[in-house]
Parts: structure tokens; sequence; C-alpha cells
């Protein structure tokens, strides 16, 4: 009996940034997939084409809220990436290989309760020389 991983769905949100109201969900990649998408990525930033990256996009993408001017959705679709802003379909990818690195969500702040530490209340000059022996 073998083993099937499960494949990934990263659910992308936007809260926060320019594009605030934005949910896309998107599949994992394969490692093959992954280091397609890197190389591919790596050439669109040094000049050169970036529509083999939002075609590897378009391959994983499971659905989004976008809509076209007359409110209608806009599919998740290779067709639908390529009527979009480009850096709307940047920030995706960009939202997307973060999730897939494992970048953690910043931590919740630190507690502010509680008193010092045991150590910070132990003295610390130097003994007189009656108490030393």
């Amino acid at each position: 009996m073998g083993y099937t991983p499960k494949r990934k769905i990263y659910n992308l949100d936007f809260e926060g940034t320019d594009f605030e109201g934005l949910t896309v969900s998107v599949r994992g990649l394969n490692t093959g997939q992954y280091l397609d998408l890197w190389e591919a990525k790596a050439e669109a930033e040094a000049g050169g084409e970036t529509g083999r990256v939002l075609y590897l996009l378009a391959g994983q993408l499971i659905g989004w809220n976008v809509e076209d001017d007359q409110g209608q959705p806009v599919p998740p679709t290779f067709d639908g990436i390529k009527s979009q802003d480009l850096d709307l379909n940047l920030a995706i990818v960009n939202a997307w290989t973060t999730a897939m690195a494992g970048v953690p969500a910043p931590l919740e702040p630190s507690s502010s309760g509680g008193g010092p530490s045991l150590e910070a209340s132990l003295p610390m000059e130097p003994l007189s020389p009656s108490l030393a022996l």
C-alpha cells in the first residue's frame, strides 16, 4: 500500500496591502514546477518575459474574487490573468511564492504582563570582604 501526498492549497489574503479585499486560492507546486517557477521569475526580473510565470500561476489557480469593470467574475484562467493589470498578477505571484516558502505570519504581540525575572533582582556587586569566606 503506497502513500499519496496531499497537494497543499494556499488561500492568499491581501489584507493590509494595496489589494485589500482580494482573495485567491492556488495549489502548491511539485518540486519540478517550483524550480520552473523560480527560474521563470529570475528570468522575468532580469528583464525577460513574464508570460511563463503567469502561465505557471494559471495552471495552479483554483479561484479568486476578481471582477471586471461591469462587476462580472473574471475566470481564474490564463485569459483571465491576462485581462488584469500586471501589478495585481505580480502581487499574487509574490504572495503565492512567499506562502510556499513557508514564511511564517508575524508573531502575536509579546505579553506585557508578569514581573521582572529573578536574574534581574540578584545583586551584582562583589561581596564585602567580611562575607567572603
